[in-house]
């Protein structure tokens, strides 16, 4: 019980993020749904974890595309509340905190499924497809020391493939990822620890131009 009375204040703490209590209240079953359900079957793990009437499933649906809920601002709103809860165990260089960034191809199939389409992933293995129907998401996450190591705390995580807007979208997952770094609203400089794949100017100069920095392996093809 002193758990769940701990999660309450925290998860109150993202109310400014909701225009209406109704929204709000929603939020909130659904973060404790995620909290608890044992099963990933979508909406309707949510669902069973909280023995909601069937009803409740396209209450559900519906609050994921309100716009009640303003994403951003959640967005940011998480992510001061995470620095503000690990302001002591945040890893730090210097004065810089660490955030980790990377990219995952979630495997999708389905003609109701938004934002799917055929997506190439390198592999050295021949047990590996070359293309997959899927969602390409990208994730940040900052570092904290806890446990006698270190984890990564989530702050967004974002569909940055498939969706596009206008026959004039000219923006990669490069460019989507710097997006992401700068919506989290961080007040203070970082480092960005991610793999080869970003190590491209589209990520480290606009990291540089803003005081920041990028630590990556670099591709064979990279150039200074």
């Amino acid at each position: 019980m002193d758990l769940w009375i701990v999660w309450s204040q925290t998860v109150a703490a993202l109310r400014p993020a909701c225009a209406r209590t109704r929204t709000f209240l929603w939020l909130v079953v659904g973060l404790a749904a995620r909290t608890v359900r044992t099963d990933l079957a979508g909406v309707t793990s949510l669902g069973r974890s909280h023995w909601l009437r069937p009803r409740c499933y396209h209450r559900l649906l519906y609050f994921f595309h309100s716009p009640a809920l303003d994403l951003p601002k959640l967005i940011r709103t998480w992510t001061a509340l995470v620095a503000r809860l690990f302001a002591r165990r945040l890893v730090r260089v210097g004065e810089r905190v660490v955030l980790l960034a990377d990219g995952l191809k979630a495997p999708k199939e389905g003609k109701k499924m938004p934002a799917v389409k055929s997506l190439h992933q390198e592999s050295a293995g021949n047990t590996k497809p070359t293309f997959i129907l899927g969602h390409s998401c990208q994730a940040v996450a900052v570092l904290v020391q806890a446990a006698g190591g270190a984890l990564a705390v989530p702050l967004a995580c974002r569909i940055h493939e498939g969706i596009v807007f206008s026959n004039r979208w000219r923006r990669t997952l490069l460019d989507k990822l710097v997006r992401l770094l700068f919506d989290l609203g961080l007040e203070t400089s970082f480092y960005l620890i991610a793999d080869a794949y970003y190590a491209s100017r589209k990520v480290a100069l606009p990291l540089l131009e803003q005081g920041h920095h990028l630590v990556r392996r670099l591709r064979s093809t990279a150039t200074a």
